[in-house]
């Protein structure tokens, strides 16, 4: 095992090649992440970030001093560096397409071993309407839902969302009720991407964040659920429910309040909720741990809205909180 003196080595990759929104988004939890790999002093943790501008660097601590002080380098020399440090793992926190993608295919390429899921199982889940079709075909109850391009309109009648096909943290996305604009909503969503997903709106009952952690004899145990508490007028979450963001709309925090964890979720509900989630675990590929998105109509029947197979492994992070409910303390 590689090591720096007597403690393995993990590299922490942070930033984002495409916004300065989603290098928000990496520093905010990647930091959280840092404070507390440093204070527990297990492994020799050090940052490689990357920059819009193809440039990488490698700053000594995560403060706007910090990052502003590491100079920046090209990729050549950055795939030095990173061999010269030999981690024995990397923690992802780039939630970018490239990051959740590319970049984590580089680590595999350079054979250093990716915790959570692999570059394929990512582009896979980021594209909302191939990954609600993958979990259907193995019996998950998925919203209808249409697939367009842009100059192309929905046959559905409203009320449905309209979400770009590629795109997190809400953005783009809109609810459209009966009588409402649907080409603001399908001009707002062709701003983030190029392939748009019309789905049916389920009407709100509950809004729920599920997950599953794989077990050292590959089973999976499902964690307590997370709760979000929406209303009529404030159906949906939206990307405000999830991130503070600055004057220049860069996110500097995660939004805190309208939850609870865990849910209160009886046993025929939470039987349902689990087999989706294994029955999703499975179809998608997924290793170590998956995270989804449920919306649960009034009658009680859950609904596959979407795969968030990503964790920073940030004290805050969903899947971090979901098993402290249980007892299961992280160890870093």
């Amino acid at each position: 095992m590689a090591t720096n003196g007597a403690k393995p080595v993990v590299m922490h990759l942070a930033g984002s090649a495409v916004s300065d929104y989603y290098e928000g988004v990496s520093i905010v939890y990647a930091t959280q992440c840092m404070e507390l790999a440093l204070a527990q002093g297990t492994y020799t943790n050090f940052v490689c970030r990357v920059h819009t501008n193809g440039k990488w660097s490698f700053p000594t601590d995560l403060s706007k001093e910090g990052l502003a002080a590491a100079e920046q380098v090209s990729m050549d020399q950055a795939v030095l560096k990173i061999k010269e440090m030999n981690p024995v793992a990397v923690v992802p926190h780039m939630f970018c397409l490239p990051g959740m993608t590319s970049y984590r295919a580089l680590c595999d390429v350079m054979q250093i071993p990716l915790v959570g899921n692999a570059s394929d199982v990512m582009a896979l889940s980021t594209n909302k309407w191939n990954s609600k079709a993958v979990v259907k075909s193995f019996g998950v109850n998925v919203p209808d839902a249409e697939f367009l391009c842009k100059g192309e309109v929905p046959k559905m009648q409203p009320p449905f969302l309209v979400k770009p096909c590629n795109e997190d943290n809400s953005l783009g996305i809109s609810l459209v009720k009966e009588g409402e604009d649907v080409q603001k909503a399908l001009d707002h969503a062709f701003q983030f991407d190029h392939q748009v997903l019309v789905e049916r709106y389920i009407p709100l009952g509950r809004e729920l964040r599920v997950a599953v952690l794989e077990q050292e004899d590959g089973s999976l145990e499902m964690l307590p659920c997370l709760e979000y508490f929406l209303s009529e007028v404030d159906p949906i979450r939206t990307s405000a429910h999830k991130l503070v963001t600055d004057k220049d709309g860069v996110p500097t925090a995660q939004a805190v309040g309208g939850r609870k964890c865990p849910a209160d979720v009886d046993d025929v509900l939470a039987a349902k909720l689990k087999d989706m989630a294994v029955r999703s675990h499975k179809a998608l590929g997924c290793r170590d741990y998956s995270l989804y998105d449920v919306r649960v109509d009034p009658q009680g029947e859950p609904y596959f809205i979407e795969a968030c197979l990503y964790c920073s492994f940030s004290p805050k992070s969903v899947i971090v909180a979901m098993a402290e409910q249980k007892g299961q303390a992280q160890r870093t």
